[in-house]
């Protein structure tokens, strides 16, 4: 019989004592409240009238291609909203979070919890779990408390009928095991990339050396072999524990650890009396209602051994919190939270964890995974399998169960299935689309047999399929939050911008430009609809094939005229002004809003140098000469994707302009349904010229980078977040 993994394992499973784990006040115990002292800011500052100009020009800068722009918007908070970026340095990364949480803690709280939002911000984990180890180092209560809202249900989906959450409950774990290793703000974070397989965490452990008795002690080379194999593993593991007995003794740290625990453990008792009930009932509406509500925590909870447990020894803190709650009450084993937890009683609570609570609810909620290990590809649920799985399995689908996965494409085609895509971002549908095109250009061999060459092709053409219907799916959702009127895509193809069919391990700024180009495209209204432009040297205009799937109309893209150039001055005064004074376009007939999805290295404008010694930057050349032609310029989005955002086009207040930055377009939901009013405060209060009161007219907000950023911080999904210390 075989022996379960909770308990054929090397590691250290204990924990030390850890009494604050079974208190609900435990952050108040670990981490106390202490009364905030503010720095008077009020002193006399004296004045000198040269000092304050050479201030009011020190944020100019030029970009790589020499055009004046600024190094920041002049508020703190909006340059940490528009820069943060997972390739900026640790360092870079926390002195913007520094002197935007000088300026406003609670905006910048919210600015660090858009970066992980799947639904309402950037949806970028690791730069979130960056922004938040500075969070957890400088402001410990603050990071601590506010972990529940990453897996609290607070974003409305309005194609979903129930809410959904920020993040998701890997998040947590993924967070505390970067502590444990010290990687929390580490670029990169080698945890998160540790290749599968046999591969260690601990890659730098060496073999063990032999002491002299020991070498005589192994009297044959088996014995040898054997003994320096246990050597090694012990050394392995005791390197592996040290990070966590040595965090176990800071008080920040056991306060995250009994959160995460907590949180799972409530969470999980929860689940486990909803499959109680279940179990009650026998097969009808009522039990697949109940079953309807089980969640994916089964799913994302730590696996006795697994890689996050290897390095937290969170499921043993998890099993004894379920013990000590009731959720495990047919076992017998002693519940004394007064002292540590014996490696026997662990070894038990872990395995009954693993085989009464794990295992049911990732049996109920019908999780792939655990199917697909097992060889039952039979028994996947398809319309129930999580988008990026289906993004990175489809191919093993193919292969392992070929018709019934068939079926399920040709009835999403039919529309009487539906596929889960909504939450990846375009540029990774995008990538996987364009894959087999990269063969073209000598990114991948297509030796072998006919046979081999056969079933390639029946893979990439069910594939395609998979990803054309979760690019509908992802459009669909983003439908269903609003409209996009009167707007247009303007992206950015010049050489700065890299290589559309190289695919590493973060991508070029070129594939998310497409990407979010067609989005847009894609999303706006007729007259609008599947059109863009393109821009390097000369812009062109592009308009996208209804029925051609995702790959061929990224082949009409990347037909256009791409070049070296990053000419933005050209799309705006030789491309789309001269058109409309040609055709006498009405006002009320031009483009409303123009998205430039670019790195934001523009080239100088034509006309730099004809407004001698003042600083004019692009959009303000732009600016000028609409106005001259009789016109005012439409308003811009400008949608920074560079690795490292250097510059920015305009300051803070400058109206008629956004500044928006990241890979997920739902990001874009903050241009949805508009005309937002300006709402007056309750007790404002309006007379006319004979003193009588009167109601107060709403006007509708102008548009500028702060008040797009106090719009796309302002929704309700952050409203719960607080600011402790």
């Amino acid at each position: 019989m075989s022996t379960p993994a909770a308990a054929s394992t090397s590691q250290i499973i204990t924990i030390p004592h850890i009494p604050e784990l079974f208190d609900p006040d435990f952050l108040n115990v670990l981490l106390p409240p202490h009364p905030t002292t503010r720095v008077n800011l009020d002193k006399p500052v004296s004045k000198n009238t040269f000092m304050t100009a050479l201030a009011s020009v020190a944020h100019h800068k030029h970009t790589r291609n020499a055009a004046p722009a600024f190094s920041s918007t002049l508020s703190h908070t909006l340059d940490a909203f528009q820069s943060l970026s997972v390739q900026m340095p640790t360092e870079r990364i926390n002195a913007v979070l520094s002197k935007a949480w000088e300026e406003d803690p609670t905006l910048t709280l919210r600015i660090i919890w858009n970066t992980r939002s799947i639904h309402d911000g950037k949806g970028d984990k690791e730069l979130f779990y960056k922004a938040f180890g500075w969070l957890y180092e400088h402001h410990p209560r603050t990071a601590i408390a506010n972990l529940s809202q990453l897996v609290a249900p607070v974003c409305a989906v309005k194609s979903k009928p129930s809410k959904m959450p920020h993040g998701y409950w890997k998040d947590l774990l993924n967070i505390l095991a970067l502590a444990t290793l010290e990687q929390l703000g580490a670029h990169p974070a080698l945890f998160l990339h540790v290749p599968r397989g046999r591969a260690s965490i601990q890659r730098s452990i060496g073999p063990s050396k032999m002491t002299t008795a020991e070498r005589r002690a192994a009297t044959t080379a088996e014995e040898f072999d054997a003994l320096l194999a246990a050597k090694n593993q012990k050394a392995k593991t005791v390197a592996r524990d040290r990070p966590f007995a040595r965090k176990a003794l800071r008080t920040s740290f056991r306060a995250l650890y009994v959160a995460v625990a907590r949180l799972f453990a409530d969470e999980l008792v929860q689940q486990a009396a909803l499959m109680r009930r279940a179990e009650l009932l026998s097969d009808g509406e009522e039990r697949k209602s109940i079953l309807g509500k089980v969640s994916l925590v089964g799913k994302w909870a730590p696996t006795p051994s697994a890689s996050h447990d290897k390095v937290t020894n969170i499921s043993t803190a998890l099993a004894i919190l379920l013990h000590h709650g009731g959720a495990m009450s047919s076992l017998s084993r002693p519940n004394d939270i007064s002292v540590a937890i014996s490696r026997e009683d662990t070894l038990v609570l872990r395995s009954f964890y693993q085989r009464w609570v794990l295992t049911p609810l990732r049996a109920a909620s019908r999780v792939p995974e655990p199917l697909m290990a097992a060889g039952r590809w039979a028994e996947v649920s398809y319309k129930r399998v999580a988008s990026r799985c289906m993004h990175i399995n489809s191919k093993h689908f193919i292969k392992h169960d070929s018709e019934r996965f068939d079926a399920y494409l040709d009835s999403i085609t039919e529309g009487k299935a539906k596929i889960s895509g909504a939450t990846l971002l375009p540029h990774e549908l995008v990538a996987k689309a364009i894959a087999p095109l990269s063969f073209k250009h000598g990114r991948n061999s297509t030796g072998g047999s006919s046979v081999a060459a056969a079933l390639r092709a029946r893979i990439a053409k069910r594939e395609a399929q998979v990803v054309n219907a979760q690019w509908d799916a992802m459009l669909s959702r983003l439908r269903s939050a609003g409209t996009l009127d009167n707007c247009l895509a303007i992206c950015d193809v010049s050489g700065s911008m890299g290589d559309i069919y190289w695919h590493g391990p973060q991508p070029q700024p070129i594939l998310p430009a497409v990407a979010l180009s067609m989005t847009l495209a894609q999303l706006a209204k007729p007259p609008f609809a599947n059109v863009f432009i393109t821009f390097s040297a000369d812009p062109e205009i592009v308009t996208l094939q209804e029925g051609l799937g995702l790959a061929d109309n990224v082949q009409v893209m990347v037909r256009s005229a791409w070049g070296m150039n990053t000419d933005l001055h050209a799309v705006f005064v030789r491309l789309l002004l001269p058109l409309v004074v040609q055709h006498r376009v009405p006002r009320e007939d031009m483009v409303k809003r123009l998205f430039v999805f670019s790195d934001m290295q523009f080239d100088a404008a034509d006309s730099a140098g004809k407004n001698i010694g003042a600083w004019e930057t692009n959009h303000d050349s732009i600016v000028r000469a609409y106005a001259e032609a009789g016109y005012d310029v439409p308003e811009i989005v400008y949608w920074n994707l560079a690795d490292e955002r250097e510059t920015v086009p305009v300051e803070a207040e400058r109206k008629g302009v956004a500044l928006m930055s990241g890979f997920n377009p739902a990001m874009m939901k903050v241009f949805m349904g508009e005309d937002v009013e300006e709402i007056l405060d309750d007790d404002t209060v309006m007379v006319n010229e004979e003193g009588e009161e009167i109601k107060p007219v709403s006007q509708k907000q102008e548009m500028t980078p702060l008040s797009i950023m106090k719009r796309a911080l302002g929704m309700e999904s952050y409203d719960n977040l607080m600011v402790l210390d």
